[in-house]
């Protein structure tokens, strides 16, 4: 099954070594960029330590084992990720209603798209509750499998005191337990927690790599898999996003929007905006549109070969000769942006952080400096 991670043969062939001498660490932390399969390399690797099928065939994902581990239904298999406030028990019993209901929904997509993004109606964040059902799991023996897979998700989002409490549960892991840590930010993590952990990195996915599964996988076109490729920028995920959903109607909101902050139509933009009213997801992928965008302009002068908005070069000319210097101002520009995507993963108002990027567009490109 590890043939489905694309780009990731360094990490795979270090864990099934791991694997095949018997030298499985009790603690591991896959980094690395966003999109390139660090949770499925986990699963998968959780699967093969306890799949039944003989050895140069595991995981094999059909044996008892690894069906329970594919829906999530293994005993000694448990999943913890950002959440909201669940009011959890030390066996797992969720008592919030509301949140269980988005719960179920998170692990249903997890299985069944798990590439696609999931909102919670509130913050999230790896909480003291769930670090402590963990650790009262992990002190039962297994129930079925050689050893009990502990999988924290998006691992950076510890936060301190839930951090402290995890350490110590890191420290000292029974020999019947391995606990997989996965981030996309090895600089949020207390470094104690770094360190009591192996590190297996993990790469961008090459654009050729991309451009095959596309084709191969979701039967595209040469032309679309290509610019697809290159929007994900070595993200394996958002490529299938954009080759699941029709990503035209974000690209045409992207256009009007330049041409809005081009004239400086205050009044075209309010009535742009009110389309985004509760729209957070469509928001998400305008952001990263426009993070394209300003690259794009920025590549202009010394880089055309690199432009991914080829179909719409003459706007990225436009907008360069509004601000020749936009190289200058482009490393700003795009943390601007990807703060805003913060916000909006946090739920500030949309229109709010659509009206402060409007704004900060307009003092680079509409001639208000």
């Amino acid at each position: 099954m590890f043939e489905k991670i694309k780009g990731q043969n360094k990490a795979i062939s270090l864990l099934k070594r791991a694997v095949e001498s018997g030298k499985i660490a009790n603690s591991y932390l896959f980094y690395g960029p966003a999109g390139v399969g660090k949770f499925t390399t986990a699963l998968y690797f959780g699967m093969m330590i306890n799949c039944s099928a003989a050895h140069d065939k595991r995981p094999c994902g059909y044996c008892s084992s690894c069906s329970k581990f594919r829906n999530f239904s293994h005993p000694d298999f448990l999943f913890t990720f950002p959440t909201p406030k669940l009011d959890i028990s030390l066996d797992g019993e969720i008592k919030s209603a509301k949140i269980l209901e988005e719960y179920k929904d998170y692990i249903k997509n997890k299985i069944e798209n798990p590439w696609k993004k999931f909102y919670f109606s509130q913050n999230i964040e790896i909480r003291i509750d769930s670090i402590r059902m963990l650790e009262h799991r992990i002190n039962l023996s297994p129930n079925e499998g050689t050893k009990k897979i502990y999988i924290v998700e998006h691992a950076e989002m510890l936060n301190e005191k839930t951090a402290n409490a995890f350490l110590k549960t890191l420290e000292e892991p029974p020999h019947d337990t391995v606990i997989i840590l996965t981030t996309s930010k090895l600089n949020a993590l207390l470094p104690t927690i770094i360190s009591r952990c192996q590190q297996i990195k993990f790469y961008p996915i090459s654009q050729k790599l991309i451009e095959e599964e596309l084709k191969n996988q979701r039967y595209l076109e040469d032309t679309e898999a290509k610019i697809f490729a290159r929007i994900a920028n070595g993200n394996m995920e958002k490529a299938l996003v954009l080759a699941e959903e029709d990503s035209s109607e974000v690209r045409q909101n992207v256009l009007i929007f330049l041409q809005i902050v081009i004239s400086q139509n205050d009044a075209k933009f309010i009535e742009f905006s009110a389309n985004f009213k509760g729209s957070k997801n469509i928001l998400q992928e305008l952001i990263s549109h426009l993070i394209i965008w300003i690259s794009d302009i920025a590549y202009l002068q010394n880089y055309p070969e690199n432009i991914i908005n080829i179909d719409s070069l003459e706007m990225v000319k436009q907008l360069f000769m509004k601000n020749p210097k936009v190289e200058n101002y482009a490393f700003e520009m795009i943390e601007f942006l990807e703060n805003m995507q913060h916000k909006l993963a946090r739920h500030v108002n949309a229109q709010l952080i659509l009206i402060e990027i409007y704004n900060e567009f307009s003092k680079i490109f509409g001639g208000i400096h």
